[in-house]
């Protein structure tokens, strides 16, 4: 084994040159290695590679799915709307130009990746999308 085999770790080496994958050989050795009949070290003793370039790889395409996933459509959510108590003098009609409900009972509650978030009313939008896009960034 040369040496740019052992730093390169995936052993297919040409010509004095890394071996380039293409994304359709790259998905084909993933969507083997998660077959449960196959074990990890089989599939990357088969494609002369180690393990943790295979565990890359599943990352890389897991990765550009869900960015196109984010790109391609719209995502919606569940909306929960639970009954809270109102103040009676917001019930009158000379409160109709009055704002119908406090800054503190106004929310909008949603997941990102297991972490919950509670947007009050009158959140900047450039904060919850900062705080969204940072959640998603997240590993």
């Amino acid at each position: 084994m040369t040496v740019e085999q052992e730093i390169d770790g995936s052993g297919g080496v040409e010509n004095g040159r890394r071996r380039r994958w293409t994304l359709e050989e790259k998905r084909a050795v993933v969507e083997l290695s998660l077959d449960p009949a196959c074990s990890m070290a089989e599939v990357a003793a088969c494609f002369d590679v180690l393990p943790a370039q295979i565990y890359a790889w599943r990352r890389e395409l897991r990765e550009m799915a869900e960015d196109a996933a984010r790109e391609d459509r719209a995502m919606f959510l569940p909306a929960v709307i639970e009954p809270t108590s109102v103040p009676a003098v917001l019930l009158e009609p000379e409160a109709a130009n009055a704002r119908l409900l406090p800054d503190a009972v106004v929310q909008v509650a949603m997941e990102v990746r297991g972490v919950p978030v509670m947007v009050a009313h009158g959140a900047s939008s450039t904060l919850v999308a900062s705080v969204i896009a940072a959640l998603l960034r997240a590993r």
